[in-house]
């Protein structure tokens, strides 16, 4: 699994230092996933993750996980968010501390509340997996494999959708 963010971090971290890690529900694919390139990219630019918890999604359980974790690894350098809400939920929590420009945040979303925080630097970057065009890219998918007579059985169950990372403009 590769982490799209990996480059965008390396530029700001170094080996040995902390990160974080705010999980959605630890359960779901699509956390697991996330979740799970995060680490891989962070063990290969020799980071420490310190701590995965899950924010379950949600902004007001991020921000007390990000409060947390910034209490307990007070040289934590990053918190990776699963999603754009939790690094909403994360960005305060940073704010609180009064840590702000000294620990960066990604997210995943690219949702509208987050694009001022990446222009004046509270989110380093989001990815954005254009969910407004979610739908069409499995209806072609599915067309697809009509066109060509494909059954069932012959289809992948995942389909592979473009995915950006947005940084500060």
């Amino acid at each position: 699994m590769t982490c799209l963010f990996a480059p965008s971090l390396a530029k700001h971290l170094k080996a040995g230092d902390q990160v974080g890690i705010i999980e959605g529900i630890p359960t779901s694919s699509n956390s697991q996933q996330r979740t799970l390139g995060f680490q891989n990219a962070m063990a290969q630019g020799g980071m420490k993750v310190v701590s995965v918890q899950s924010g379950q999604w949600e902004i007001n359980n991020a921000n007390a996980v990000a409060a947390a974790m910034l209490s307990e690894y007070p040289d934590i350098k990053a918190l990776l968010a699963d999603n754009d809400n939790m690094a909403l939920g994360a960005v305060s929590a940073i704010r609180s501390a009064g840590k702000k420009g000294q620990v960066l945040v990604v997210g995943y979303d690219n949702i509208e509340a987050i694009k001022p925080m990446l222009n004046d630097g509270r989110v380093l970057a989001t990815a954005d997996q254009f969910a407004s065009q979610q739908a069409v890219f499995g209806i072609d998918a599915a067309l697809d494999a009509l066109k060509n007579g494909k059954k069932q059985s012959e289809l992948s169950s995942n389909v592979e959708t473009p995915i950006k990372l947005i940084v500060k403009q």
